[in-house]
């Protein structure tokens, strides 16, 4: 619910205010105003009238004190003078009484005093005043003491109109005074009010527009700055209020469009470090002609771009017709190095072309949801509408699969599949450069990088190095009275008879025609002589009997020395020894720079 002080308007509170505050001093000017009037009609002019009859009475009493010693002083000496002075004196009596009526009559306790006086007063002048003034009678003139009795009769009736005049006219005085003191403290209290509603409206006014309004500018501030932080003031009026949750609206549009740039920021960021991971991982395996290499590359990169903990290239066996792991040492234990197309999460993507998941429940699909989640995912690599192989990417644990993760990987598949493909193809076309068609030894030209390789060798490390060659005795009378398809298949017989008594650090190769060779690595002129026995008397169990009957070769052997450290002169060493061993009636070993090394049991040499 909103707050009640929210639902009044600026307006409204400024309208109330000023209501307020002209009451206030309206009800002021008015009580003012009544004070001020009653002083002014009634008030001043009673009091005015009071003191003026306080001044009357006063000359009254004096002229009647002047009259009294005339009158005392003509009656004890008979002055003329005297007499003119109480003359004098009684005229300003009768002034003085004159005004004294017209200020007093009206006044009702005062009117009875003055009429109490006035006769004392006449009481005086008829009994006695008369008397001492008359010349005629002068002889009857009353005492002096009587005079004195009537006047001091007439002086208390005066004392006390005196005494009521003065009463009212203090009464007056006081009245007024407090009448001022009254407008002065209304005055004061009207102000203190007036101030204190100022006071009041001020602060109200403040926290209702002055805070609302710094609040509202910090806050368009910090919006300024970066900061958007929605706060309402529910206190503030209602224009504020509405300005304020309009403001918090835009804050919060802000805030909302912020967020999704900066989401779409964050996968526009994460989506370039991918593409550039993947420029980087296409740019290295395409550099790379080795297989190996490009394969290692290969999963390296889909590993680090899908977070896969395990990742493997099958290759595409047209032969077979299967799929074969490209590196089959790196393959978890249990894992079958060869899939049959159609069978398994890779042998289906191999058989249909598309990309194949699988969910945490071993089942295999050929599409996925963006928030699904998979263990295993498998990409045919294509190549010219052509399958060559699948990359085959596992998590330990099933996991969601994005989209945007989905097209990274895929792109890397497409680049992946290029390379591995053009690897493929060179190490086939290198294979078939170094390997002689017929008897699948490497040929002479393997032989030549070969051997200057290993001499090197023998000459930086000091390690010994013999070579063997042999030639198949009299092959060209067996190729004209066999044929060429059964000479064929007697160096093929021969090629595999030295392939079987090599050691995986030998090598074998066709040197040309019907001559081999084998290098033997780490190995002494004596073992050489050992080993090339040892393969004279293979070859000749292998044909002594069968169509191919009576096939034997001559050797030659020879070893690495430092009179001679060059391939060229190890091989012409060892050519020699062979042809000496033909010289010597074929079917023999001949060491080089040796005597003739003739076996116990050796066939006499045919022609």
């Amino acid at each position: 619910m909103v707050p009640i002080t929210q639902q009044r308007t600026l307006a409204e509170r400024l309208s109330g205010a000023f209501i307020v505050l002209g009451a206030l001093v309206a009800g002021a000017f008015v009580l003012t105003a009544l004070a001020y009037g009653g002083g002014a009609v009634w008030l001043t002019p009673e009091l005015a009238r009071s003191r003026e009859a306080e001044k009357a009475e006063a000359s009254s009493y004096a002229a009647m004190l002047d009259e009294e010693h005339a009158l005392r002083d003509y009656v004890e000496t008979r002055d003329p003078r005297s007499l003119q002075a109480h003359v004098r004196a009684e005229l300003a009596r009768q002034r003085a009484n004159d005004a004294l009526s017209s200020n007093v009559a009206t006044i009702p306790g005062l009117a009875l005093a003055m009429v109490n006086t006035r006769l004392a007063e006449e009481r005086w002048r008829a009994e006695w005043a008369s008397l001492a003034a008359d010349v005629q009678a002068a002889a009857l003139a009353p005492s002096i003491a009587a005079g004195k009795r009537l006047f001091e009769a007439y002086r208390a009736e005066q004392a006390a109109f005196a005494a009521a005049l003065e009463r009212r006219t203090e009464g007056l005085a006081r009245y007024e005074q407090w009448l001022i003191d009254s407008r002065v403290l209304l005055e004061l209290l009207v102000f203190t009010a007036v101030l204190w509603l100022v006071t009041r409206q001020h602060s109200a006014l403040r926290d209702a527009i002055v805070t609302p309004v710094a609040a509202l500018l910090q806050h368009i501030r910090r919006i300024r700055d970066g900061q958007l932080e929605a706060a309402v003031d529910r206190t503030a009026p209602r224009e504020l209020a509405e300005l304020a949750e309009g403001l918090n609206e835009v804050v919060r549009a802000l805030v909302s469009a912020r967020e999704s740039a900066a989401c779409r920021d964050e996968a526009l960021s994460d989506h370039s470090i991918r593409l550039h991971q993947i420029f980087d991982a296409s740019r290295e395996f395409s550099e790379s002609l080795n297989l190996a290499y490009v394969v290692g590359s290969v999963r390296a990169s889909t590993a680090a771009i899908g977070g896969y903990e395990r990742v493997v290239v099958w290759l595409m066996d047209d032969e077979q017709k299967c799929l074969v792991d490209s590196q089959p040492n790196a393959v978890d234990v249990g894992v079958d190095a060869a899939v049959e197309i159609g069978q398994g999460l890779a042998g289906r993507a191999a058989k249909s072309g598309r990309t194949t998941f699988e969910s945490s429940t071993g089942q295999v699909r050929f599409s996925n949801d963006d928030h699904a989640r998979v263990l295993a995912i498998a990409i045919p690599l294509i190549v010219g509408a052509r399958v060559v192989g699948v990359l085959e990417a596992r998590y330990l644990e099933a996991r969601v699969a994005t989209k945007e993760v989905l097209e990274i990987v895929e792109m890397l598949a497409t680049h992946a599949a290029t390379a591995v493909e053009s690897a493929r193809l060179h190490e086939v076309i290198e294979e078939r450069s170094q390997v002689d068609a017929l008897t699948r030894l490497l040929n002479r030209r393997r032989l030549e990088g070969d051997l200057e390789a290993e001499c090197k060798r023998c000459i930086r490390y000091g390690r010994p190095l013999a070579f063997v060659m042999l030639d198949i005795d009299h092959f060209k009378a067996f190729n004209d009275s066999h044929g060429h398809p059964k000479a064929d298949t007697a160096l093929q017989a021969v090629a595999e008879v030295i392939e079987g008594c090599t050691r995986t650090t030998d090598t074998a190769y066709r040197y040309g025609g019907e001559e081999f060779c084998v290098l033997l690595r780490e190995t002494t002129a004596e073992d050489a002589m050992h080993f090339a026995e040892r393969l004279r008397q293979r070859i000749e169990q292998r044909f002594e009997s069968g169509e191919l009957k009576g096939v034997t070769a001559s050797f030659g052997v020879a070893d690495f020395r430092s009179d001679a450290p060059t391939p060229r002169a190890l091989m012409e060493a060892a050519d020699a020894a062979m042809y000496e061993s033909k010289h010597a009636g074929r079917n023999r070993v001949a060491l080089s720079l040796r005597p003739l090394f003739s076996p116990v049991a050796a066939l006499p040499a045919t022609s």
